[in-house]
């Protein structure tokens, strides 16, 4: 039972209360979910339970350990404010080594340069599908949400289907990139990736895959190629990824200019770089119960340490962000101004409505940072057939879903109706993972098959294993 249940109804009573002051009709949607944002981190924040003499499973496992619970929390807490500045742990240290445990898919980087390495990875099979993938990852993740623990890796999934898979690893940038911006970035990471897979492959069209915010450069990459009449992109994947921030309530509410350059600065750190930690700890924020407090009583008040667990493993190792690159997309979000058309890349508009090719969208019903709706959106606005399905998970969980008996998704078939509403209503439920679906889909456009490709070429040869150099900068 929860400890502070018998403060239940007071609070539920506070909260109707906030809700109603919150549904002001003079306050925007937005205005409202950042009230009822703060009112609940407020709420988590001063739940008896985060504190000794309000948790009685720790006063009880400290009675029955004679205090050596209450010594190892102490420990805990030591460890984590030198280790975490402060922040608990959710995985014990040390409990992954990249290229063993996460990212340790077999490939070989065949691009380096200061910013970006480009890894090829090795076959399995005799012949592979004709037309390559690339993955492109969001700019403050590190790359291997792609490729977590064997048996939960997409990438090993995609080389064991018999596609030649490439993946996209930026670093953590230097000093030097701080003033990289949104072109730049695009001319240096999507596109030079695009470049190195069609010379290795010899393939002129390529998969692009895109998640969360790398979707944003993939939808964005597939519709610039449009623009200068190239033929590029096979076809579109895209996992959580929202490239339409329409408020729900349809009223406009951008965040000002003032407000986009507070939380820069505050997001910056000595090295003149967004912090890739402080970034994390806003959207553990969005779930600070679970990702804040549940993790702090555990390891400083009950003396435990968490179970190792690959997903909290990737998201604890951030990768830094050149400010002007971060400021530039949080204009492009707050305007939005990729979803009206508006915005230009490297010298070409970016209109969605011209990727007419196929897509294949995944979002998550339980997802905390791109609510479902919000993917829906964004994929009516392509040009193409846009194969949709919503697994019942959250923004990562539904994108390592392996094969298993209790994986699941919903999905339709034709075009995609204006309410997400009436899609779901519409929509029939399949009892598998929305790998074994993405991977059919994926072969019927991929072409006949042709003999495994070895990695590299003369122009870009083989060089270091996977995972690479860059994906272990700090």
């Amino acid at each position: 039972m929860n400890p502070c249940s018998s403060n239940a109804p007071t609070t539920e009573g506070s909260t109707r209360h906030g809700e109603r002051r919150a549904r002001a009709p003079l306050l925007s949607a937005r205005r409202r979910a950042q009230a009822r944002l703060f009112a609940r981190l407020l709420a988590d924040a001063l739940d008896p339970a985060n504190f000794l003499l309000g948790n009685p499973a720790a006063l009880r496992r400290a009675v029955a350990t004679r205090g050596t619970s209450l010594a190892r929390g102490a420990g805990n807490f030591l460890d984590d404010l030198v280790r975490r500045r402060g922040r608990p742990a959710k995985v014990p240290p040390g409990s992954y080594r990249l290229g063993r445990d996460l990212a340790a898919t077999p490939g070989r980087v065949v691009h380096r340069d200061d910013l970006v390495e480009v890894i090829q990875y090795e076959p399995r099979t005799g012949e592979v599908h004709r037309t390559p993938l690339l993955l492109i990852p969001a700019w403050v993740n590190k790359f291997y949400i792609y490729d977590l623990a064997p048996g939960r890796s997409l990438v090993e999934w995609a080389v064991r289907e018999g596609f030649t898979v490439f993946a996209i690893s930026q670093r953590t940038p230097l000093p030097r990139h701080a003033d990289v911006g949104l072109d730049e970035y695009f001319r240096r990471v999507p596109l030079r990736a695009w470049d190195v897979v069609r010379e290795i492959t010899g393939s002129p069209r390529v998969h692009l895959v895109g998640v969360c915010a790398g979707g944003v450069l993939a939808a964005s990459l597939a519709a610039w190629l449009a623009a200068g009449d190239e033929e590029g992109a096979a076809t579109l994947t895209l996992l959580m990824s929202a490239l339409d921030h329409t408020p729900p309530d349809g009223r406009d509410d951008p965040w000002s200019t003032a407000e986009t350059e507070a939380l820069t600065r505050l997001l910056t750190n000595r090295e003149g770089l967004v912090d890739g930690g402080r970034v994390g700890l806003l959207f553990d924020l969005l779930r600070s119960r679970d990702t804040v407090w549940r993790p702090m009583v555990s390891g400083w008040l009950l003396g435990e340490r968490p179970k190792p667990f690959d997903i909290w493993a990737w998201s604890e190792d951030a990768v830094d962000v050149p400010p002007v690159l971060f400021g530039q997309t949080m204009r492009i979000a707050a305007d939005n101004v990729l979803a009206r058309g508006r915005l230009r890349l490297a010298g070409r508009p970016v209109d969605l409505s011209a990727v007419t090719q196929d897509a294949f969208v995944v979002a998550g019903s339980r997802d905390h940072i791109v609510p479902w709706e919000a993917v829906y959106r964004s994929a009516r606005l392509l040009g193409g057939d846009v194969a949709f399905h919503l697994v019942p998970s959250g923004h990562v969980g539904g994108i390592v879903n392996p094969p298993r008996p209790a994986a699941r998704y919903r999905t339709g078939s034709g075009p995609l109706p204006e309410d997400a509403a009436v899609w779901a209503a519409r929509s029939a439920a399949r009892q598998e993972s929305w790998w074994s679906a993405w991977s059919r889909w994926l072969a019927t456009r991929s072409g006949p098959r042709v003999p495994a490709r070895p990695a590299g070429s003369a122009r870009h040869p083989a060089g270091a294993p996977a995972p690479g150099r860059h994906v272990r900068a700090r």
